[in-house]
């Protein structure tokens, strides 16, 4: 009995890192369906030397395949476990060079560095995001937004969820 309840108070935290505590800050994780992860891929149509941020990394598929390309990625995430989860990715495949996790608000970022900038938040930021964007993003960076649109920018082209915006 007392290990079943030592098991429950276990995945309650478990939880609560994943999703609730994280939820407070931003979007929970939930990570890019397949089709998501390609059209975001192929929309960033990364090249060495591209600067790109992802703005909640996840796990960091996507940081590591642009990084796989040869730009140079840095990830911004709030949650622990998926940060330490995806430096131990990157290093097993040996992208220390090009795809770096940052345990940091994205808030808290100067955006001017990149010129992509892709998303995966949550709707009620979209409008004080677009704002951020507008203000630091350099002209032309493109922007991709899994599921969520901007109030205000219009796409240049929408596939699967994915929508890309150049600013």
């Amino acid at each position: 009995m007392l290990w079943s309840f030592i098991f429950l108070i276990i995945l309650a935290f478990l939880f609560s890192l994943f999703y609730a505590i994280p939820f407070l800050f931003g979007a929970p994780f939930e990570p890019s369906h397949k089709k998501q992860f390609d059209e975001i891929i192929k929309f960033a149509d990364a090249k060495k030397g591209d600067r790109i941020a992802e703005l909640g990394s996840g796990d960091g598929r996507i940081v590591i395949e642009l990084a796989k390309k040869g730009a140079i990625v840095h990830g911004f995430e709030i949650n622990p476990l998926l940060i330490l989860y995806s430096k131990v990715r990157i290093k097993k495949l040996g992208l220390q060079k090009n795809a770096i996790i940052h345990w940091k608000s994205f808030w808290k970022t100067s955006l001017n560095n990149y010129n992509t900038i892709i998303i995966f938040q949550f709707h009620t930021i979209m409008r004080r995001l677009e704002n951020k964007i507008k203000k630091e993003a350099k002209k032309n960076t493109k922007i991709i937004s899994s599921i969520w649109e901007f109030p205000a920018l219009k796409p240049i082209k929408k596939s699967e969820d994915v929508y890309l915006y150049i600013v």
